[in-house]
């Protein structure tokens, strides 16, 4: 498969630590086993790679993966505490099932909390969206590690 990040792309990964091979590896994956979720226009995929867990949002185009952002947490993700309402578009390729917007808990340095999230009840999978992950995850990655320290 051919990959195409534009120059935005790129530097966002760089900035959040992220290589283009990484993504690329989220990307293989999702689309050997159909472990992605889809809202019709694009995918959203995940794989853990190492101590992080690592996104892709990206299209298909012929033989060509599009990608549009890619982010990473460091959370381990556990188990999905609540669903609360269709996350309207949003299905689950490998299986089929629409997802419920929710909330999974997640541990990290020993802290379990729990983070809205996009999910499968039947399957237990989660995802994390890229304002979440981005933002509200990485700044409490940043505190537990200073608090560590």
């Amino acid at each position: 498969m051919e990959y195409v990040f534009s120059d935005a792309v790129t530097e966002t990964l760089g900035s959040r630590g992220l290589k283009e091979d990484d993504i690329k590896a989220v990307i293989d994956y999702a689309e050997s086993s159909n472990d992605k979720i889809t809202d019709g226009e694009k995918f959203l995929a995940k794989k853990e790679i190492g101590d992080l867990t690592v996104y892709a949002v990206y299209k298909i185009d012929g033989g060509k993966a599009i990608v549009e952002s890619g982010y990473s947490h460091k959370m381990k993700i556990l188990d999905i505490v609540q669903d609360t309402e269709d996350a309207e578009g949003w299905t689950y390729v490998k299986n089929g099932a629409k997802l419920r917007r929710g909330h999974t808990n997640l541990t990290y340095m020993g802290a379990t909390r729990s983070g809205p999230s996009l999910c499968e009840p039947t399957s237990g999978e989660s995802w994390f969206e890229e304002y979440l992950a981005a933002g509200a995850l990485t700044a409490a990655e940043g505190l537990f590690e200073q608090k560590r320290a």
